[in-house]
């Protein structure tokens, strides 16, 4: 088994961390509130090189949206995460990708309104019209650590199964996979947006946000120069003694740090054990190394400051 890479689908059953209140079913009539599910601050961040595991982090709350059956992929795709630009290659990422065939079902990360659901031709949802194809964009009772209301949107739909202003379930389906806009071969592009749920500047990486698979854990960190300023573009390791998965900083200028956590990168999905968190220079001279060890179901924070 690949812990880091590949989660088999004996480790794909997903729990929450903590018992929350369920989000209330709106009536029809209403506009969407602005009720606060109790989520506990957490923890400050960790001294430079220094690694701390934060507490238990309630955010943890939304569904993967793809259905949890053996054929289908419910681990984010790796090779164009949140922040990413592949090298500069591509526009900046600013949600996190489910590949899958065409026709896949798509479901809803938690209840909520829909507020669009169509294409976006008209509409300005992202860098430019027609971006994400066929949209759904979501309206949950459920606020950021910062206080704000958050969105999920699901773009490059095949197919749009739900209408604005009808409120949906826990996962109920809103879509199928597919490669509308500006796709690359079908998948679903899935975002979480605070705020204004219309503007692509306002989104968060929804790895902070996504259950953890059954005895899996995540890294959430920063990596600093010595002025304490965020570095972009950055790749790290992260291993095992039998794997490893290259991660990057964000990138692109227009990727947002969540405000409690100020991270720029994180690394989800990685089976419970022991880590090493390795950092290369152009050159490919060490200039980082340490050891860490992933808990089921918790996120730990890394802050690495690098002295050159």
């Amino acid at each position: 088994m690949n812990p880091v890479l590949n989660p088999r689908w004996r480790d794909i059953c997903l729990i929450l961390i903590v018992l929350l209140a369920v989000p209330r079913a709106l009536p029809q009539d209403a506009t969407p509130t602005s009720e606060t599910i109790d989520l506990v601050p957490l923890a400050a961040s960790a001294t430079a090189t220094a690694t701390a595991t934060i507490e238990r982090v309630e955010h943890n709350v939304l569904h993967r949206p793809i259905e949890l059956i053996d054929d289908n992929v419910h681990w984010i795709d790796r090779t164009y995460t949140y922040g990413d630009t592949r090298l500069n290659t591509r526009p900046a990422h600013l949600g996190v990708e489910f590949v899958n065939e065409r026709n896949t079902a798509v479901y809803a990360a938690k209840a909520g309104r829909v507020i669009f659901a169509g294409e976006d031709d008209d509409t300005l949802l992202g860098p430019r019209l027609g971006y994400y194809g066929n949209v759904v964009i979501l309206a949950h009772d459920l606020r950021s650590l910062a206080d704000r209301r958050l969105f999920t949107l699901y773009g490059h739909l095949e197919k749009i199964d739900v209408k604005a202003g009808e409120i949906v379930d826990d996962q109920a389906r809103v879509g199928r996979v597919g490669s509308s806009g500006v796709a690359i071969g079908a998948h679903l592009h899935f975002e979480v947006r605070v705020g204004n749920p219309f503007d692509y500047r306002n989104t968060r990486n929804p790895e902070l946000w996504l259950q953890h698979y059954l005895e899996h854990g995540m890294i959430v960190g920063s990596l600093r120069d010595k002025d304490g300023e965020l570095l972009a573009g950055r790749r790290l390791t992260v291993r095992t003694s039998e794997n490893s998965r290259d991660v990057f900083t964000y990138s692109g200028g227009v990727v947002n740090s969540d405000p409690v956590w100020r991270e720029n990168f994180t690394a989800g999905d990685l089976l419970e054990g022991e880590y090493e968190i390795v950092v290369l220079d152009e050159n490919g001279a060490l200039e980082h190394r340490e050891s860490i060890e992933i808990e089921a179901y918790r996120s730990t924070y890394v802050d690495i400051v690098l002295e050159n």
